[in-house]
């Protein structure tokens, strides 16, 4: 009887340890995933932060003096049909602190279906002239719908065929984008809100 009872525990303890096992590698596959998941976001925001930087001072090379001054500036990207459909928002870029170098990833998201549809390049520059500026879009974040009502121009073409255009969206703050040549500008600003990504810079 006693030898048993000393089975049937021995077989229990051995289903609570495997249930342990298995419940703890679920856990740490699942972890695995998603911190891939999120390097290959950041590497994603990384290139897009470089390319608009690229496109920026193609298009305008007078930006070389502005950004030499500038307390920081954030750039973004995406290519792609559709950019902006998602509500989530499937873009994004980087934050950098031009006096400390600290950079930060920012997301891109869509505050309405259909902004940006049909547009198969996209990118943006904001340049900071001062730390309050700076922090302010941090912070706050940044959406045209609250802060500036500002019409583009796609009267400059830029390198490939795109329409660059520079405009000074708020105290402190200027912002280049460079677009598909033809397309309104405006329909890729308004809209479209920039937060900082809480998940991919390890905040809570």
């Amino acid at each position: 009887m006693k030898s048993k009872i000393n089975v049937i525990a021995a077989s229990i303890l051995t289903l609570f340890l495997t249930i342990g096992l298995s419940t703890s590698y679920a856990s740490n596959t699942n972890d695995d995933k998603k911190e891939k998941k999120m390097a290959k976001k950041r590497k994603s925001f990384q290139k897009n932060k470089s390319t608009a930087l690229n496109e920026m001072y193609n298009a305008y090379p007078e930006s070389k003096a502005k950004m030499a001054n500038a307390y920081g500036y954030a750039a973004f990207g995406n290519t792609g049909v559709n950019l902006f459909v998602l509500s989530s928002g499937n873009g994004g870029g980087v934050a950098h602190n031009n006096a400390t170098g600290e950079e930060l990833y920012v997301k891109m998201i869509s505050m309405g279906a259909g902004v940006g549809i049909g547009l198969k390049k996209y990118h943006a520059v904001f340049i900071f002239e001062d730390k309050e500026a700076y922090d302010y879009f941090l912070e706050v974040g940044w959406s045209a719908d609250g802060q500036a009502d500002a019409t583009a121009d796609t009267g400059k073409e830029g390198e490939g065929g795109s329409a660059a255009v520079g405009m000074n969206v708020s105290r402190g703050v200027t912002l280049y984008q460079i677009a598909d040549k033809g397309l309104a500008l405006q329909a890729t600003l308004q809209g479209v809100k920039y937060i900082v990504a809480k998940d991919l810079n390890g905040m809570k």
